[in-house]
């Protein structure tokens, strides 16, 4: 990006296979990682499912200088927090500050709103994951400060087939 921040507009119903489209550019940096290539072939979410986050008012897409679509956030508020759902960068704009710009947008979606935090689960050790989340102020949460929706989150995305040890639910309170 050039040290340009991208435009970030709300998405909008019609935008549904664009998120999947996104979703799947930015899965292919998971072919760096041996163990977790398979991520680059499965689990995008469906346009329909990407209808109803975008149904939930609190998704985003990223637009380039000229327009196009570069990066997308779908979050959604629950209870007393924004829980973050899916970001993804085109692979070719990945690391250059768009996936940064999503999240200060949804943190300051989300004091608009007058929540409490923002939460996601992620993988523990990939290195834009969690380590990058902590660099934008989330904290890795241990089992025992996990709430239940967040607990049943990371049990939902173990029998779905992702190891618990390698994931995290990761909080960023807001003040």
């Amino acid at each position: 990006m050039s040290g340009v921040a991208p435009h970030i507009r709300p998405a909008v119903p019609g935008d549904g296979r664009l998120l999947t489209a996104l979703e799947h550019s930015a899965g292919e940096l998971f072919r760096s990682i041996p163990d977790l290539a398979w991520i680059a072939d499965s689990g995008d979410r469906s346009p329909a499912k990407y209808r109803e986050l975008i149904a939930a008012g609190a998704s985003w897409v990223a637009l380039d200088g000229v327009g196009a679509a570069i990066g997308f956030l779908c979050a959604e508020p629950i209870g007393e927090a924004l829980h973050i759902w899916e970001i993804g960068v085109v692979l070719d704009r990945q690391r250059q500050g768009v996936g940064r710009a999503l999240i200060a947008h949804a943190v300051a979606h989300a004091r608009a709103l007058g929540l409490s935090a923002v939460t996601l689960t992620t993988f523990r050790a990939v290195p834009w994951n969690a380590p990058a989340y902590g660099r934008a102020g989330f904290v890795s949460l241990s089992d025992a400060d996990l709430d239940p929706r967040l607990a049943a989150l990371l049990d939902a995305e173990e029998a779905a087939g992702l190891p618990r040890a390698t994931r995290c639910a990761m909080r960023r309170v807001l003040m």
